[in-house]
């Protein structure tokens, strides 16, 4: 035996097919019964269809090993017998299925012929019951006339035998209705169960449906959020790769070949704009120099300690030869004598056109901390400063005495 557990669920199912078929032809073959209702009719529907059932059960379960048979058989070859058993199985199959739809088809034409013999029976019935009823008033017109030679116990013999076919016929009709509600009532019942089992397998498909919709919902979030991610990541590899190339291959060719050039470039156009302005610069100063007298020049330098002024008179001559500088001060009366000695200094300037102004203020703050060690003189100023502070509205409110010392200064000038 090649296929030990098919080949007995074949059996199975062969052998309640053969039990079936006799069920479903006594049920089409059942006799109308008198006074027996639907009842056993009933039952053995009920049997036949539980029966048949099974066996669609069965031969489910046949149809999913024939396919798996199928598979193995797709993925590998075996020998011939093998082979040969597999083919007999598959036939044998399909002649159970062709079997239990005959079945199926028969147990139907059966239920159908068995309801009209129910009903010709019920017809039959009523007709002898209707038929008693006439044939009762016909016999009772009869007893009337024959009541007249009767006793009283053949008279009381009578009507308790008319009643007691009354009864019986009353019976009959109620037992008919019987299996007629109870005929209903097991159709309600199948009815009921249909639809429960349909509820609840509707109620499992929104449960399915429930989850599906949820798992869906949950993959599409995880979609977006790792398409967000890969895109990102996607990005910055991208923008890695672009700065490596750049770094290791175009920075070092770009600064030498334009980076450098053009600081070359802006540096040399600087410097010649510088070394063009700084010869117009001189020019001019050569020019206002030989042409304007000299003038007269106050620089006030501020110190932590107080502020000194230091007022010169600078004779320049700016045609290369020489360059002067005397500082002429006035002091106050106490200190007129060796302020006057000790600041008539001339400064001596190199002849060179290219002296810096930097070494130009270097000499007078050193001569600005020569006086500030000598002594700061308050009224060592220009006379332009000194006009300029006289015309100057003074304050009311300020009460200085000074006619001494413009006296003193009067003095010092004449």
């Amino acid at each position: 035996m090649v296929f030990p557990g098919l080949q007995s669920r074949i059996t199975s199912l062969s052998t309640s097919h053969k039990q079936t078929i006799p069920l479903i032809h006594r049920l089409q073959n059942l006799p109308a019964t008198l006074g027996t209702g639907d009842d056993a009719r009933l039952e053995l529907s009920a049997e036949i269809h539980l029966r048949l059932k099974g066996m669609e059960e069965q031969m489910e379960l046949l149809r999913v090993e024939l396919e798996q048979l199928e598979a193995t058989r797709n993925r590998k070859m075996e020998g011939g017998a093998k082979e040969a058993e597999r083919e007999r199985v598959v036939v044998v199959v399909g002649k159970l299925e062709e079997d239990l739809k005959s079945a199926r088809i028969q147990f139907r034409k059966a239920q159908l012929q068995a309801k009209r013999n129910a009903e010709a029976g019920r017809r039959k019935e009523r007709q002898l019951l209707f038929a008693g009823v006439e044939g009762g008033e016909g016999g009772e017109g009869k007893r009337r006339k024959g009541r007249a030679g009767l006793t009283h116990d053949d008279l009381v013999a009578t009507a308790s035998e008319d009643i007691t076919s009354a009864l019986r016929r009353t019976h009959q009709l109620m037992q008919a209705e019987l299996s007629r509600s109870q005929f209903a009532q097991e159709t309600l019942e199948q009815s009921t169960a249909a639809l429960s089992s349909l509820s609840e397998s509707y109620s499992t498909l929104d449960s399915l449906l429930a989850s599906s919709r949820s798992l869906v919902t949950s993959l599409l979030r995880s979609q977006k959020s790792d398409t967000w991610y890969l895109e990102t990541a996607f990005y910055i590899l991208v923008g890695t790769i672009i700065w490596l190339v750049f770094r290791r291959l175009l920075y070092g060719p770009l600064w030498w070949i334009l980076w450098m050039p053009l600081k070359l470039m802006f540096r040399m156009t600087f410097a010649i704009l510088g070394g063009m302005g700084l010869a117009n610069t001189v020019t001019s100063t050569q020019l206002s120099g030989a042409h304007n007298p000299p003038t007269h020049s106050s620089i006030s330098l501020g110190n932590s300690g107080g502020s000194s002024v230091l007022s010169e008179t600078a004779s320049m001559t700016i045609n290369g030869v020489t360059a002067q500088s005397a500082a002429a001060s006035s002091s106050l009366p106490s200190s007129s004598s060796s302020s006057s000695s000790s600041s008539d200094r001339p400064a001596t300037i190199p002849e060179a056109d290219s002296e810096s102004i930097l070494d130009r203020v270097e000499q007078i703050v050193e001569k600005g901390n020569d006086n500030k060690e000598k002594g700061t003189n308050i009224h060592d100023i220009s006379p332009e400063e000194r006009r300029r502070q006289e015309q100057l509205p003074r304050n009311p409110k300020k009460r200085v005495y000074e006619e001494k010392v413009v006296d003193e200064r009067k003095k010092d000038e004449l």
